[in-house]
């Protein structure tokens, strides 16, 4: 662990990480607004109205993790192919990358827009929250036309170091999507009072801008990456053969831990409305306390992949030892930072005592965990996804996830245990994946060229 300190005095890694980690920490606490508000108000309403939202976004999170499955296992070919200087190749990776997306978005779309009532039904059975469901998640399908392909482009663009477009974005959206909110959830502004609806059309107006000034940036301003509309409808020679073998794993990764937390979320639902609720306001704090993780996490990928590409992987293994000891640091500074906001936060809800007191047990759990769950994080997304090592964290992240999945139906759904127990069962698949993780990093066999034939 010594040497893994010793890096951070490394004035061009600490120069690298910084430059990315900030900007994309700072766009994802900025999302991280926008979930809040949106969550926040909508929590003003009711419980029922809350837990429809919250069992609504179960599905929306599905297709989130896909998408960004779809742009992390692009941008492990990206980031390697920007290092070696290969700017023809990364615009083939674009063009690539938005046809699997076309085909991703319109499935989801559809189910979210001509069958919601099915959807919802599968992870919960409550006749009341279903119903306001269905209001919020037919219109919200009309969001998965643009943001999986915002989500997928700002990952790829991640990859090659640009990363400012996406704070940009990101800030437009926060004010758009918190004055829409406000307007159409509570009727201020002269604006119709429309509940869960207002802030599913919110929320895809936001979404429709984001993606409408990423593109006029991509296409008309960018100078960076050169890529154009017609090189969208250009061959992708070699990139279909490479993503298979390097990438593909990434995208099935994200699809089985996807579907393995989809069902956690059913097993929640299955729980009652009051888990539900308790169960948004412990991933909402989460998704908080974690924007520097993740920002460090997109900094690792890119460092540790654009490394490799320039054939110095003895300095990508030095890098990844000072990536685990922020790791660490990060993990630590989050249980503080939990213990210090949870109970504020709780207090902000307007639900029943009995959703108060899961909530103020899961958030505690969370606290504890966070701190391993961080090292996993930068480890897995960040250090061996760089790497190309993707096929081990695809085995590593789906198989510990679905041998959680079963074990959290059982306690939860036929034994009875406490919602408590449940959720350090959901949890615990950190422990699994870092003892992997750990041997993975240590035996040195995690660095692939996805330049190379």
């Amino acid at each position: 662990m010594r040497q893994a300190f010793q890096v951070l005095r490394d004035t061009r890694f600490r120069t690298k990480l910084f430059l990315i980690a900030i900007p994309v920490a700072l766009q994802n606490l900025i999302n991280f607004g926008v979930s809040a508000a949106d969550t926040i108000m909508v929590g003003q309403l009711g419980e029922v109205q809350l837990s429809a939202v919250a069992v609504s976004n179960q599905f929306s999170f599905l297709y989130m993790i896909i998408s960004f499955g779809v742009s992390g296992g692009c941008g492990v070919l990206a980031a390697q192919y920007w290092g070696a200087g290969d700017k023809a190749r990364v615009r083939q990776i674009f063009a690539f990358m938005y046809r699997i997306m076309t085909v991703v978005t319109l499935l989801f779309a559809s189910l979210a827009l001509f069958i919601p009532e099915h959807v919802l039904g599968f992870i919960i059975d409550d006749a009341e929250v279903i119903a306001e469901g269905v209001r919020y998640l037919r219109i919200m399908g009309i969001s998965y036309l643009f943001f999986g392909f915002t989500t997928a482009t700002i990952g790829v663009l991640r990859s090659t170091g640009v990363v400012k477009i996406g704070v940009m974005i990101s800030l437009n959206s926060l004010v758009i999507s918190v004055v829409l909110n406000y307007g159409l959830i509570f009727g201020n502004f002269g604006l119709p009072a429309l509940g869960v609806m207002g802030a599913a059309i919110a929320t895809s107006i936001a979404r429709f801008l984001e993606l409408a000034v990423l593109l006029v940036y991509l296409l008309r301003m960018d100078r960076k990456i050169g890529l154009r509309l017609r090189d969208l409808f250009r061959r992708t020679e070699g990139i279909a053969e490479r993503f298979l073998k390097h990438s593909a794993p990434v995208l099935l990764n994200e699809i089985g831990w996807a579907t393995g937390n989809f069902f956690l979320g059913v097993i929640v639902g299955r729980m009652g409305r009051e888990f539900v609720a308790a169960n948004s306001i412990a991933m909402l704090l989460n998704q908080f306390v974690l924007v520097v993780v993740f920002g460090v996490s997109s900094a690792a990928a890119t460092i540790i992949g654009n490394t490799i590409g320039e054939g110095d992987e003895l300095r990508a293994k030095r890098y990844a030892n000072g990536l685990i000891a922020v790791s660490v640091l990060l993990g630590v500074f989050s249980f503080f930072l939990i213990q210090a906001v949870r109970l504020p936060l709780i207090n902000v809800y307007d639900i029943s005592e009995t959703a108060q007191g899961y909530a103020r047990q899961i958030t505690h759990v969370l606290s504890v965990s966070t701190i391993l769950h961080s090292v996993v994080l930068v480890a897995i997304l960040g250090i061996l996804r760089g790497g190309g090592d993707t096929r081990f964290t695809a085995i590593v992240d789906v198989a510990s996830i679905w041998v959680v999945a079963p074990l959290g139906a059982i306690a939860g759904l036929w034994l009875g245990a406490p919602v408590v127990v449940v959720f350090l069962i959901f949890r615990s698949e950190d422990v699994f994946k870092m003892a992997l993780i750990a041997w993975r990093l240590k035996c040195g066999q995690w660095i692939r060229d996805v330049t190379k034939t």
